[in-house]
Formats: C-alpha cells, sequence, structure tokens
C-alpha cells in the first residue's frame, strides 16, 4: 500500500490589495443582478471562474479533478475561495484580468479542443511556470507542435444556453522541415435554451504555428478569439416565480412587434496573440520566454429611464402583489384585495404583462417627441474594454541529478477602458448628457448635473458616449525563484520566494459635475510592494508520508495550512485533508440603487477579515476491472470574523460618509459550503457508463451590507442589553434548502482504419427534473423604512432574490477524428 502524509503547517500569503477584492455581490447585484449559467455545466469552461477554481483542473488528485464538472450547476467554488485566488496562464504567460484580478473564460470559450493541453497545480505543487497562488493555477499550453496530426470534426446538441455547436480542428503536427501548424474553427448558436429570451451567438478561432530551428531553439506563434454576442437572465423574487409559474422566469426579455428582445445583451471579443522562445541552453538549463497580447471590447447593454419616467421593468417592486398592502402583517381593505386579485390575475394569465412592453416604451418616446422633450427610455450598453500587454521568463537549472532551481520574471501592462455608450434611443430623439438624480435634488441649471462640465448639456446621438469615461492603468512587475532538492532517498524539499510591485492609476476623461476637481486627468499613482515565500519538505518512509511547512507573506495577509493523507492501492485511491485559511485587509465595493436616498450609492468595506476551514475527503474503488465507485465529499465554513469599516458614497454628492458594516458571522454566498457524490463508472468494449448522484447543502444568499450599515440598524431600533447597552439588531444570513441532483453520461469510442475514429459522448444532468434546488441569491440593497423611519408597505428584507439550478439538459457531443 502506498501511502502518503502531507502536512502544509503554514502558509502567509501576501498580495495588494488595491483592487479592492470585488466579491460577487458586486457582480450579481450590478446592472440589476444579470446572471448566466456556466458554460462548465455544457461540458466547457467558459466564464467558469466564477463558479470553480484553477485547483480543479489538477490531473493527479482524485477530488479536484472532479469537483469541478461534477458540482458546477451549484456553481461550487473549491474551499469557498474567490477565483480571483486562481492565476491562468497560456503559454506561461498570466491572463488574469490586472484590474479585477480574475480570469474570464469567454477569453477561449468554444475552443475545446485547442485548449486541451493543460496542467493544473494546487497551492503546494511543484511546477514549472509560476510562483503559484493560494487557489492554485493553469498553464494552457498551445505551441502547435504538441497537437497530435490530423483532423477532428465535433458536432454538439444541447437544450441549454445554446442548441448547436461545431468545431474542426486540424493539426500537421511536427513535420520534418521543423514546422508545426495547428488550426481550429468553431461555432455555437442558440435561439432559446430552457430559459426564455436567451439568444446565444459565438464565433471562435484558433491559429497556432511554430519553428523548431534545431535541438535548442524554437520559436511558437498563437492567435485566437471568440466573438459572441448572448442574452442574460436576471434573478428574480419568490414571488414573481411563483406568479409566472416557474423557476427560469427571465423578466430581461419582452415583446417588440410580436418578436422576443432581450434588454440585457453581451457583446465580448477578446482578440489575442502569444509569441513564445524555447531556448535549450545545454542538457541541464533552460529557458522559455513569452510575450502576450489582449485587447478586450466587452459591452453589455441595459435599460435606462430619463427624468419622470415610471421603472419599465416588469418585476418592478411596484408593480407585484404584495406592493399593494403589507401582506405580512395587514388585513386589506375591499380596494386593495380587489386592486391585489387583479394584478394577481394579470401576471398568472397574461404573459405580455410580466414581460417588458417594447412597444410602450417607443410610444412613449414617440409623445416624447412631439412634445418636444427628452426621451424617456434608452437602451445603453456598459463597456469595460482592455489593452493588456504580459511578458514571461522562465530559467530552469537542474544542478545535478539532487538539486535545480528554477527563476522567473514576469511583466504586465493594462489599459482598462471604462465608458458607456447609447446603444438605441427606442424612436427619441433628444437626449442630454445631464444626471437625473443631482437634477431632481439641485435643479436642471446647476453645474453639479452635467456628466461632462467641459461639454455641457450636450446632445447624445446613438453609439456616443455619454454618462462617465475614464481609464484605468495598471503596471505589474514580479520576480520569483525556487529551489529543489533531494538526498537521493526519502527526503526532498523545496524553497521559493517572490518580490514585486504594482503602479495603478486612473486618468478621467470627462469632467463631471459632482466632482469637477478630481475627475478630470490623472488621479496620480498609487504604489503597491508585494513578496512571498514558501518552503517545503516531503519526508517518505519507505515512500509513504510527505510532510510539508509552507509560508508566504504579502499586503494582503492569507495565513492558512493544509494536512492531507493521499493513498493508493491497487483496490482504492484517494486523499483526506483538513485546511483552514484567514484572509485579513481585504477590501469589496458594492454599488445599487438606494431607495431610501432615492439616489445611487457607493459601499465600500475595508479591513475585512474571513476565515475558511473544512474537510475534503475522496476514493475511487476499484470493483472489478470494468467498474469502479467515486466517493466524494466535502464540509467547509467560510464566514466574515470582525465587523469592517465602511465608507458611503452618493452618485449625486461629492462627500463621503464613514459608517460600520456588522458583517460578522456573514458566510460566504453562492456556493454549496456542503457536497457529497458518489458515482457508478462502468466500461467494457469502448462503452462508458456513469451514474452520479450529488448532494448539496448550506447554500448561503449574499447578505445587504447596506442593510447591515451601523446607521440603518440604528435607524430601525436598537435594543438593550441587561446593563443598558445598545444592542442592534443584526439580521441573519438566509440559508436555502439543500437538495439532490442525479446525473448520467453513456459514450463509446470506436476505433475506426487508418488510425481514425469515432467518439460519442451523451450527459444528462438534473435527470430528476428537481427544479427547486436554489444556487444561490441575495438579499436587495433595500431598507424597510423610508428615511424618516416610516415603515414601507413592500418588506425587501421578505424578498430576496434567487438564481436555480437548470431544469434536467442533456449534452449530446459527436467528435469524428481523421
Amino acid at each position: 500500500m502506498k501511502q502518503r502524509l502531507g502536512l502544509a503547517i503554514v502558509l502567509f500569503c501576501l498580495m495588494p490589495a488595491l483592487f479592492a477584492q470585488q466579491k460577487a455581490k458586486q457582480n450579481a447585484r450590478e446592472d440589476n443582478a444579470s446572471f448566466m449559467f456556466t458554460e462548465s455545466q455544457l461540458n466547457e469552461d467558459d466564464d467558469a471562474a466564477q463558479s470553480t477554481s484553477a485547483l480543479v483542473t489538477s490531473n493527479n488528485d482524485v477530488y479536484l479533478s472532479n469537483v469541478g464538472y461534477l458540482f458546477s450547476p451549484m456553481r461550487f467554488r473549491v474551499r469557498g475561495y474567490d477565483s480571483q485566488y486562481s492565476d491562468m496562464y497560456i503559454n506561461g504567460v498570466q491572463f488574469n484580468d490586472a484590474e479585477t484580478g480574475r480570469f474570464s473564460y469567454g477569453l477561449i470559450g468554444g475552443l475545446n479542443d485547442a485548449t486541451r493541453n493543460k496542467e493544473g497545480i494546487g497551492p503546494f505543487e511543484f511546477n514549472n511556470f509560476t510562483f503559484g497562488a493560494i487557489g492554485g493555477a493553469t498553464n494552457i499550453n498551445l505551441r502547435a507542435s504538441q497537437y497530435a496530426a490530423g483532423s477532428k470534426l465535433t458536432l454538439s446538441g444541447s437544450n441549454r444556453n445554446y442548441i448547436l455547436r461545431g468545431m474542426y480542428t486540424y493539426s500537421t503536427g511536427l513535420m520534418n522541415n521543423g514546422w508545426a501548424f495547428t488550426g481550429s474553427l468553431g461555432y455555437r448558436w442558440g435561439n432559446e435554451g430552457n430559459i426564455e429570451g436567451i439568444k446565444y451567438n459565438s464565433f471562435s478561432y484558433f491559429l497556432g504555428a511554430e519553428k523548431v530551428f534545431n535541438e535548442r531553439h524554437s520559436l511558437s506563434l498563437a492567435t485566437w478569439g471568440t466573438p459572441t454576442e448572448r442574452g442574460q437572465q436576471m434573478a428574480a423574487t419568490e414571488e414573481a416565480y411563483y406568479l409566472a409559474n416557474s423557476h427560469y422566469y427571465n423578466p430581461n426579455w419582452g415583446y417588440q412587434n410580436g418578436e422576443k428582445r432581450n434588454a440585457r445583451i453581451v457583446r465580448q471579443f477578446e482578440p489575442s496573440a502569444i509569441a513564445s522562445w524555447n531556448f535549450t541552453i545545454d542538457d541541464n538549463k533552460k529557458l522559455v520566454t513569452s510575450a502576450g497580447f489582449k485587447y478586450s471590447n466587452y459591452g453589455k447593454s441595459a435599460l435606462g429611464w430619463n427624468g419622470n419616467a415610471a421603472d419599465p421593468r416588469p418585476d418592478y417592486y411596484k408593480k407585484l402583489p404584495s406592493s399593494i398592502f403589507d401582506v405580512w402583517e395587514s388585513v386589506p381593505t375591499a380596494d386593495e384585495l380587489q386592486q391585489f386579485n387583479e394584478v394577481t390575475d394579470n401576471w398568472k394569465n397574461n404573459k405580455a404583462y410580466r414581460q417588458l412592453d417594447w412597444d410602450a416604451l417607443y410610444f412613449a418616446n414617440k409623445q416624447a417627441n412631439a412634445l418636444g422633450k427628452e426621451t424617456l427610455y434608452y437602451v445603453e450598453e456598459r463597456h469595460d474594454d482592455q489593452l493588456a500587454f504580459n511578458l514571461s521568463s522562465v530559467f530552469n537549472h537542474q544542478w545535478n541529478e539532487h538539486n535545480s532551481y528554477i527563476a522567473g520574471v514576469a511583466v504586465n501592462t493594462t489599459k482598462g477602458m471604462h465608458y458607456k455608450k447609447m446603444k438605441d434611443l427606442l424612436g427619441g430623439q433628444l437626449y442630454t448628457d445631464v444626471d437625473k438624480f443631482a437634477v431632481r435634488d439641485h435643479g436642471a441649471s446647476s453645474s453639479m448635473v452635467q456628466n461632462d462640465l467641459d461639454n455641457p448639456n450636450r446632445r447624445i446621438g446613438e453609439g456616443d458616449k455619454f454618462g462617465y469615461d475614464y481609464n484605468i492603468y495598471v503596471n505589474k512587475q514580479s520576480a520569483w525563484v525556487r529551489y529543489q532538492g533531494n538526498n537521493g532517498g526519502s527526503l526532498n524539499y523545496f524553497a521559493s520566494g517572490k518580490i514585486g510591485s504594482t503602479q495603478m492609476f486612473r486618468d478621467g476623461l470627462m469632467r463631471n459635475g459632482r466632482a469637477p476637481l478630481k475627475s478630470l486627468g490623472s488621479s496620480g499613482t498609487a504604489k503597491f510592494l508585494e513578496g512571498g515565500i514558501k518552503a517545503g519538505l516531503n519526508w517518505a518512509i519507505n515512500g509513504n508520508h510527505k510532510n510539508d511547512f509552507v509560508r508566504d507573506l504579502k499586503t494582503e495577509r492569507i495565513i492558512g495550512g493544509d494536512l492531507t493523507y493521499n493513498f493508493n492501492t491497487p483496490w482504492v485511491m484517494g486523499r483526506l485533508t483538513g485546511y483552514y485559511t484567514r484572509f485579513q485587509n481585504q477590501v469589496e465595493m458594492d454599488a445599487f440603487y438606494n431607495d431610501s436616498e432615492a439616489r445611487f450609492t457607493y459601499l465600500s468595506m475595508n479591513g475585512i477579515e474571513k476565515e475558511h476551514w473544512g474537510i475534503e475527503a475522496a476514493a475511487t474503488f476499484k470493483l472489478t476491472s470494468e467498474l469502479s465507485l467515486t466517493a466524494i465529499g466535502t464540509w467547509s465554513e467560510a464566514k466574515y470574523t470582525n465587523n469592517p469599516d465602511a465608507v458611503l458614497t452618493y452618485e449625486s454628492e461629492n462627500e463621503s460618509n464613514l459608517d460600520r458594516v456588522y458583517a460578522k458571522g456573514m458566510r460566504a454566498n453562492g456556493t454549496p459550503l456542503s457536497a457529497y457524490s458518489l458515482a457508478l463508472d462502468y466500461n467494457v468494449k469502448g462503452w462508458f457508463f456513469n451514474l452520479t448522484g450529488n448532494y448539496y447543502d448550506r447554500v448561503y444568499i449574499d447578505f445587504s451590507s447596506y442593510r447591515r450599515l451601523g446607521s440603518v440598524l440604528d435607524k430601525n431600533g436598537a435594543g438593550v442589553d441587561a446593563n443598558g447597552n445598545p444592542v442592534l439588531h443584526v439580521p441573519g444570513q438566509e440559508k436555502l434548502d439543500g437538495g439532490f441532483m442525479l446525473d448520467a453520461s453513456i459514450g463509446k469510442y470506436i476505433r475506426l482504419r487508418n488510425g481514425k475514429s469515432i467518439s460519442l459522448n451523451l450527459s444528462l444532468t438534473n435527470i430528476l427534473n428537481n427544479t427547486d434546488l436554489r444556487t444561490g441569491g441575495f438579499e436587495q440593497n433595500r431598507d424597510d423604512n423610508y428615511k424618516d423611519g416610516d415603515a414601507r408597505v413592500y418588506k425587501f428584507s421578505k424578498n430576496s432574490k434567487y438564481f436555480y439550478a437548470f431544469p434536467f439538459n442533456a449534452f449530446l457531443n459527436i467528435g469524428y477524428r481523421f
């Protein structure tokens, strides 16, 4: 029996807290909580960074190699870590977004065959491309010589986000003249899958060339892109889901001249390229240098409205039956009950009533045109474009058979371009670039209403920028080195260190009337220093035991460790791990419309502390030569351990208010903190069958930081303890019900003559059609009381918004290699 005990005693990891560690709640609530199911549910990787960590690509670990795909329908995150703590490399160049820290899987969407060559590592594993992150790292190899020669044609069908996919990949392999070429084309299309109003249209391409000059030198070039247009789904309250009689109700779309139109469309195109030089200096030394380039054009549309126009969203709370009277505590009058029943009947029996009314928006603008007034409704497109250049060079020296070291340097420069432009005036003729909240608060003649003081009252047409326009510049440099050795027997060890720096500044392109002295031009440069150290020891007794000691030091402190027991026998293999991680000095931001203040609000928290700890277990039992059983489970805890300071800023003002968010005890949201799986795999004569049962529990919704502000809690009434001290009544965090999901797959591999083959695979997910599994949600950032303390009829505290896992769905994949 081969056993191994791994002990990571301490990890003290450091990264600059300059990007505000924007947690998922900002992404979820921003733009009224747009939500798109991950492509990992389509046996792909697009957007999977929002649900899984790069750790899941580790191929030598029963747990990590399974949980990413198995638990993806519930948006599972390994150990509850945010994806910004995992690094993604392509040919040794890091492609994480320098502004957010996250990797966008839309960058490689639809390029499954081209991106299959990858190496995944955990936070404490040896590798030859990076110092390593707390969430692990993945390196995709796009060198043309690494692809098998031949062609592959793939056709797929699904009832998920898209319904049809086609891919063709051709590789020459390494030819006698030293050249290798690879190309891949793909297309994904969907008119509508399980979610109404969701359309999908995506093309993908990849081209790679490599020249091996001799045994010492080779040069590789690769370029790719995935222009995509896709509709989005929005979360809704349980009341809206009930009235629509579906947990997959999507308020983002409506009828225009009898055709469905979605207001939330994402357009994304990130053409990228990499050049890599491999230099084998001698048998013991190797230098790999790569330069990467990316231009990202990312825009997402949203419906906007001006002046005193009514909110057009069909699920706006004032359009719901529960806004007519307090359904929780009061008895309605006869008139209220009649109105309640009428609205309920319309919601249930008139589909057009519960969707966007595009025709009404065009009609309202037509009337405004006739009166010479401002356009009331429009569609804007919010852009987060980016231009990035990355350089990486890694030197590997095998000193002797017992000692080696690796040293690397990396440079990144990024320009983020953030603005919005007018996409569609919906038939309107007049739109002026002013802030509607400031107009209400300060009057139309005030300079504070101007979004661009240097171009006051600028008339906006379709395609024009308006509202805001600024660039974020980020420059990063780092160097790292790792020594590893062994005594030729049972002892292996390593030590590594890293140092780096980051500089960033904002360049405003509009002089905003609410901040005329701070909005235009450079903000000045913020500088951050980062560094870290790691050390490890692997001690094997008869090849059976391991002992690791790891340390890492950075600005944002991440202290942790884990204890792992690995086992591998002829009939069972797996591991058992206990881990602990503590995050300190985090910063989180939230942006939302503040109904109590009737203006847009920015809320930032700093000095956040969190703890993540738990148990991971996985084992595969070989029952027979053809039948195996795999059991996987995790129980974890991930929560805030303090009440961080907060800064509150309003859109129509240039001053900020200090406060505190009572977040202690709140848990990580949008991921199961407990997940368990039992799977049977049967393989015989080229056929394979799989049946998997998964159970999920302890999913928490995202808490409202605004509703837990000290000022809000105090306004709503603080109690006193036995000693007369004030006690704030902090709302608890909602825990969603657990649930079971049954999945299955069947496949066949057929060998043909002359090296040709056919592969067939049918995956079935949620076979029992459990439509009550909530993957997460969020509390609305609105208070149950008005600013003066009077109670509202509609209770936001009882109307959180939720996401549901897909109902029964299937994915058929047919591949032909020739």
